[in-house]
């Protein structure tokens, strides 16, 4: 079966914290299996007993089978996620959860909410109650509406290594170290190596991509503690909350680089910024 995503690790870690947010974007190689951690996630933020194998608290049966009032999980209608739907959750979230500590609400194929359905459920995300927690799981984040993905904290929760095919994951992996380990000469190596192979902005897409997947892979390391690959032994210092903070800088990125005229601009920013959140 293998082994767990270090995501939930990571939310572990945060709920103990007192850090935990509000909603989150899962990108998952295994829907299923993101469902499960999902669940389990919620009976341990809910149960004081909770134990991977609680059989015996109420509590964590009704999570688990999905008989708790305050639990909703909406599946798509054929291949859309309708209004209807999130009204529903709303009117079911309108009194206090009465068993649990939190009310909760599980998106499964996320990239099926449209226009109408999204900018419904915009109250929860622009207006978080601190007692409510959402998951909208997908197998792709870049087909999630923009208006869900920019009120979530996104992580990718795949079950592997991610695997980085993309025809500039070394560059992409050589980047980086300059930018971590040789940070005066960051901005040269971007000019003279880097910009010379972005021939157009799908080119820009696909490398900040594999930047996000290397640092991705850095991260479940440092959660999980497991075997690093030797490619990242040069970067394997940086902490936790750097490498979190350089994914939330390549997501945005990604999010505007077919918006941005100018792209050494924007990789130049990012290379001041990282030097700024080191």
């Amino acid at each position: 079966m293998g082994k767990k995503s270090e995501v939930f690790d990571l939310l572990k870690k945060q709920f103990h914290d007192g850090h935990l947010g509000h909603a989150f974007l899962l990108e998952t190689n295994q829907m299923q299996r993101c469902y499960d951690e999902v669940i389990n996630f919620l009976q341990f933020i809910n149960c004081d007993k909770y134990s991977d194998n609680c059989s015996k608290c109420n509590l964590c049966h009704l999570i688990k089978t999905c008989q708790l009032p305050s639990l909703v999980v909406i599946n798509p209608i054929g291949n859309v996620i309708k209004k209807e739907q999130i009204l529903d959750l709303k009117r079911c979230f309108q009194t206090k959860a009465t068993f649990s500590t939190y009310r909760m609400y599980i998106i499964m194929n996320a990239q099926f909410l449209n226009a109408s359905s999204a900018n419904t459920m915009l109250k929860f995300l622009e207006e978080p109650d601190e007692q409510i927690i959402g998951f909208f799981i997908t197998d792709n984040k870049e087909n999630v509406i923009d208006t869900i993905k920019s009120r979530c904290q996104i992580y990718l929760n795949y079950y592997d290594e991610v695997k980085n095919d993309l025809p500039f994951h070394d560059l992409a992996l050589e980047y980086i170290i300059n930018i971590e380990k040789e940070k005066a000469m960051a901005l040269f190596y971007q000019k003279n190596y880097v910009l010379p192979c972005l021939k157009d902005k799908n080119d820009v897409f696909l490398f900040l991509k594999s930047l996000f997947i290397h640092y991705s892979n850095l991260l479940k390391y440092k959660v999980s503690n497991d075997e690093l690959s030797s490619i990242y032994e040069p970067i394997s210092f940086l902490l936790e909350d750097v490498i979190l903070k350089r994914l939330s800088l390549v997501e945005k990125m990604m999010e505007n680089v077919f918006f941005n005229a100018n792209t050494q601009l924007m990789l130049d920013a990012f290379v001041l910024e990282s030097e700024d959140v080191a």
